[in-house]
């Protein structure tokens, strides 16, 4: 078997780029106004502290669920990755662009909702 190199534009789509990037700011902007459920389980926005009151409660909370459907979402987005890295027409753009919109969504999501399991720990 000969393995040759290929170019560097093969597998990249502007167009597809762009997409990804009108995706990626769809689904940031909806993950900030979902993130606004802290204030639905009662977080005064001026308290300074590491985390808020409510992440203390040892209970499931509207701000958990939310936080789960993120990380779903990221991993749904991630196994995306990997089939659009096999059968996509842009192999590396939609790769990439799912790959690392679902990088973003699961960090995002399992720091916070660690941070939560910290606090119910800690029960200050």
């Amino acid at each position: 078997m000969t393995e040759t190199p290929i170019a560097t534009t093969d597998g990249v789509s502007r167009r597809r780029d762009r997409m990804w990037g009108w995706t990626g700011g769809i689904v940031g902007a909806a993950v900030g106004l979902g993130s606004a459920a802290v204030f639905v389980e009662g977080a005064n926005a001026y308290q300074s502290s590491p985390y808020p009151a409510f992440f203390t409660k040892r209970q499931l909370l509207a701000y958990d669920v939310f936080l789960g459907a993120v990380i779903s979402v990221g991993a749904l987005l991630g196994i995306a990755a990997l089939v659009l890295a096999r059968r996509s027409r842009f192999p590396r753009t939609d790769a990439l662009g799912a790959g690392l919109l679902a990088t973003i969504l699961m960090l995002l999501g399992s720091g916070l909702l660690f941070t939560r399991l910290v606090a119910v720990i800690r029960g200050t």
